[in-house]
């Protein structure tokens, strides 16, 4: 099980969110014409504002067999919308962040269910990138790599000692 519900304010979450980056696995010709591509933040400034809060809240009414999902739709035309998902769950000092999509393009169908926003967890076209924290020293490294995960087949995820990088940037905060 999880150790929910989990006290966090907004502001937290947000912090912690906001160090969370999404490096794409380019292939070699790739990087010949493009150059290495940069890394992304998980979530813009804009959308992290809008969605700290909601996950705040559902990790203070999940109980310790929930996970939260989330799901954050942008349209970028009117048959396009670009999709990051997935979930994240506390476990002692661990916030782990799975990520089944990062602004992953959705053509919308007229007439056609959104089985994207239905299945939030599932990838809704192939994607290769993991996760990363931008202080590595918050980076809890698994036990031991999944079959799945060296195989592909699990979704990048990434487990942050929260506790421990909450309290350094509250100490940075009255260093300065």
């Amino acid at each position: 099980g999880f150790d929910h519900p989990a006290r966090l304010s907004a502001q937290d979450l947000a912090s912690i969110l906001q160090e969370v980056r999404v490096k794409f696995k380019e292939h070699w010709l790739q990087r010949l014409i493009t150059g290495t591509l940069q890394s992304a933040p998980l979530f813009e400034e804009s959308v992290l504002a809008r969605v700290a809060p909601a996950l705040v809240e559902a990790l203070e009414k999940a109980d310790a067999r929930d996970r939260i999902v989330f799901y954050v739709a942008q349209r970028r035309s009117s048959d396009r919308r670009d999709v990051t998902s997935g979930t994240l769950f506390v476990k002692g000092r661990s916030l782990t962040i799975v990520v089944a999509n990062h602004q992953n393009r959705v053509d919308v169908i007229p007439g056609l269910a959104a089985y994207d926003r239905q299945a939030p967890e599932v990838a809704v076209a192939p994607q290769r990138f993991s996760l990363a924290f931008a202080r590595s020293e918050f980076v809890i490294e698994p036990e031991r790599e999944a079959v799945g995960e060296v195989l592909g087949a699990a979704p990048p995820t990434l487990m942050v000692d929260y506790a421990k990088f909450l309290q350094y940037k509250s100490q940075a905060a009255v260093l300065r």
